[in-house]
Order: C-alpha cells, then structure tokens, then sequence
C-alpha cells in the first residue's frame, strides 16, 4: 500500500505538466489563426447588406428597339394605345452597408437603378424591404432605409485622408452572388482618375481608391474596410475588362455625398433656416455660419457661430448627424436646440416650418433653360395632344441652355421626371427644387407633328 501511494504521488505532477502542454499546443494555432483581418471582418460583416431588387420591364412583341425607350413613357403610351406587351423582371444582385443603428444603407446607384423593389438580407438571415431615400448617379451613391425594431449594427466611418500603399484592405460583398462573402488585397493606388461610359453619358471618377481585392458587380456597393475595421471606401465595379484591379470611391467623398442626400431642406421640404460647417474637433459639435432671416432658426434666436452640439436627446458631431435627424421631421414638429455660445449652454426651441417654394417658372428657367405653363385642355386641342391629361407645355427654350442642347423644343409637353408622372407645373417645381448643379436628370416628353403622335425622352444636365 505504501508503494503504490508513492508511485501515484510520483506521476501526478507528470500527468498535470503533459496536460498542460497539450493545452498548449491547442491553444497556441487558435490565437494564430485569429489576425487583425479577422477581427477587421467580424466587426463588418454584420453591417454588410445583400441587395436584390426587382425591376418592371416593357416590351413589345414586335418591337425592334426594345430596350431602348423609357419605361415609364412606355406604359404611358400603353394607357392610350392599347399596344401589346408582356413585362419581364430582373434580379440583379449588389451590396451596401448599413452606416448607423437607424438602418441608413449605402450603396451604388447603378445597383438600385430604376428598382421597382428592393430587398435586403443582413449576414444574420434577417430580410427586409428597403426605400429609396436619394441617389446621385454622377457620384455612383444612393441611400436606402431598412426598418427594424431594434438597432441595427452598423460600419464605423474611418477616413481616406490617411490612407497608405501597400496597407491591407478588404471588400465585403456577395460576389457572384456568393453571400457574406470578403476578398482581400492591399490598397494599390490612391487619386486614380477613371472615365467610363453609362446610361448618363461618359461619368468621370476623380480620386478613386485602387485596390487588388476583387470587386465585381456582386460586392458593388459594399464597404472596403481597413485592418482596423472602418469603412475606408465603397466598393464600384466599373471596369469590368480590368484583372485584378478593383475600384472605391473614398470614404470622406461617400461623406460629403451624403450630405447632399440627407437634406432635409431638399427631401421632405423642411425648413430649420440656418447653414451649418463642421469643426475640426468632432466633440464640439457643428457651427452655425449663417441664418436665414424670418426662418425657423432665425425666430428661436440661433445665431451665427453658435455651436449646436445636441438635438432634443441626440448628440451631434457632424452635419451628416444634423441632416438624418431633421430628415425625420415634418413641419410642425418642435425641436429642443442645445448651442454653445462662448463659454454658456443655451437651450433654444425650434418649430420646423415647410420650406418655402421659389417662383416655379423661375427655377424651371434658371436650372433647365424652359418656359413653361399647364397644359389645359384649350392648348392640348391646339397642339394635337387631345388624349394627353395633364402635364407641362414648353412655351419656350432658351439658347444654349441645357434643354436646347438635348433637342427640347417649344410644344413639347413634359409628363415625366425622374419615375414620377408629371400633371401641372407645380408638382415640376417640387423636383425642379431637388435638382442639384450637376445632377441628371431624365424628362419624358410627347408631341405631334404631322407625321403623328411621339414620345421621347432625354438626359438633361442641371446647369
């Protein structure tokens, strides 16, 4: 008895130190396995949208030029002819990512182009269905919005400022249709400029990030992340000839986008009244730099150099934060406005007031280069439109402006802008006031000569 206790006391401690090693061993491949990408990834992957949309295509059985006509002129034209056609349906495939816990998604605009549905499936098998919030198709951006009851994860925005040659990337997307899925490579070059033609004419990129990581149609939209998990750029399949080379649009160009297709002013017709810029150091808040007299700002007492710091109870960094918050107001709403002035909080009530609309013949002038007026039944007769109910007749086109150049001429009746059907001048001025310098633009239009009845439509740039 005596020998045995000390035989197992003797092999215990072996025991316990083998253990320990195998432990080791175990342990040690695991930790090695789990690198900086990785973490990168599972901070993003939960942000990144998988996006299919839906889209209503015309066609008539013996139509030669099918295709090539505007849908919704083509479904116009069906309301008064009669003109058999069938409709088919495509599902392409692209990504986004989700930017804050409110379900703000960013993609391409060619991914969602002229989507009659879009759906979204996040990486933990949830769907939803998004809207449409605003889109740019000269900067290749748009905006969706997923509902959710609960906050949704979302991308941490770095910056392109800093960004170095040779530092590893990765592109989060569903290439080939392939869910959830990242390809990496290392940032290839910075400020490559590349022109290409679209649907919109030839688009030139400035600043474009260039990277090995394969980006292709599939993970188009999605976020290119760095090695600490930020979101450095978004994903833009554009050269579809190019191996190996992949293209993002930088990430404080995504921001300074987005600016533009949060506002408030020009969405949802909301007036605050006063211009704001961002400050260097993010925690104090944004700088009033001007207030429109009589306006909402202007009557709370908000004054030039304040530094609004807070909205009822969310804090603001930036003027990204200031447009998505008001975007969800309406007029009427109250707002409890916290400033920085000097070295005092000051706590101001805001009544958010519609925005006021400018003179509708003005800006039809100033950005298009028209004259217009409604279409009354009388003018309808007399240009031989008798069918056509409602729309935009061009009394006038000024030389050289961006409507004469793509051929638009007076008697032209305008019944489309943009996917919404147009019925007097004044539903032209609520969209006259989105359009921005710069931004296309596409104007169904119907006429009649002595040959017939036409439709047409053209890509008009915003002067």
């Amino acid at each position: 008895m005596k020998r045995t206790i000390i035989f197992f006391s003797f092999i215990i401690p072996f025991i316990i130190i083998f253990s320990k090693q195998i432990n080791a061993f175990s342990d040690e491949p695991q930790s090695n396995r789990v690198t900086p990408v990785v973490l990168a990834i599972e901070k993003v992957v939960p942000a990144v949208a998988n996006i299919r949309t839906e889209r209503l295509i015309s066609q008539r059985h013996d139509d030669p030029f099918f295709g090539s006509r505007n849908e919704l002129l083509e479904r116009f034209f069906e309301e008064f002819f009669g003109q058999s056609q069938k409709q088919m349906v495509e599902r392409p495939l692209g990504s986004g990512v989700i930017i804050d816990e409110e379900g703000y998604i960013v993609t391409n605009e060619h991914v969602v182009n002229r989507a009659t549905k879009i759906k979204v499936r996040l990486s933990d098998g949830r769907d939803f269905e998004a809207t449409m919030i605003s889109s740019d198709p000269i900067s290749d951006l748009a905006v969706l919005k997923i509902n959710s009851p609960t906050p949704l994860p979302y991308a941490k925005m770095g910056t392109s400022k800093d960004l170095l040659i040779g530092e590893t990337v990765v592109a989060l997307g569903n290439p080939l249709g392939l869910e959830n899925s990242v390809t990496t490579g290392v940032l290839s070059a910075k400020n490559r400029t590349i022109t290409f033609g679209s649907e919109y004419g030839n688009i030139k990129y400035d600043g474009l990030i260039q990277t090995d990581a394969l980006i292709n149609p599939g993970n188009s939209g999605g976020p290119l992340i760095n090695i600490n998990g930020e979101l450095i750029g978004i994903n833009t399949a554009i050269v579809n000839q190019a191996q190996g080379i992949g293209f993002a649009i930088p990430v404080d160009k995504v921001r300074e986008t987005l600016i533009k297709l949060f506002n408030f002013r020009e969405i949802n017709k909301i007036w605050f009244g006063a211009q704001v810029e961002e400050h260097d150091d993010p925690s104090k808040g944004i700088k009033v730099s001007s207030v429109e007299t009589g306006s909402p700002a202007y009557k709370a007492q908000i004054e030039v150099g304040d530094y609004i710091t807070k909205i009822d109870s969310k804090e603001i960094l930036d003027i990204l934060d200031f447009e998505k918050y008001i975007l969800k107001k309406n007029a009427g709403d109250k707002l409890t406005i916290i400033v920085n002035r000097g070295e005092t909080e000051v706590k101001l009530d805001v009544t958010l007031e519609k925005a006021p609309m400018p003179s509708v013949e003005k800006l039809a002038l100033e950005k298009l280069g028209l004259y217009v007026q409604d279409l009354t039944p009388q003018l309808a007769k007399q240009l031989n439109l008798w069918w056509v109910k409602g729309g935009v007749v061009v009394s006038d086109v000024q030389k050289n402006s961006p409507a004469n150049t793509v051929g638009i001429e007076a008697g032209h009746v305008i019944v489309y802008v943009g996917q919404y059907r147009i019925n007097h001048v004044e539903e032209l001025g609520s969209l006259l006031k989105l359009m921005q310098k710069g931004d296309i633009w596409e104007i169904g239009i119907v006429w009649a000569d002595r040959y017939g009845e036409h439709q047409g439509y053209a890509r008009i740039k915003i002067r």
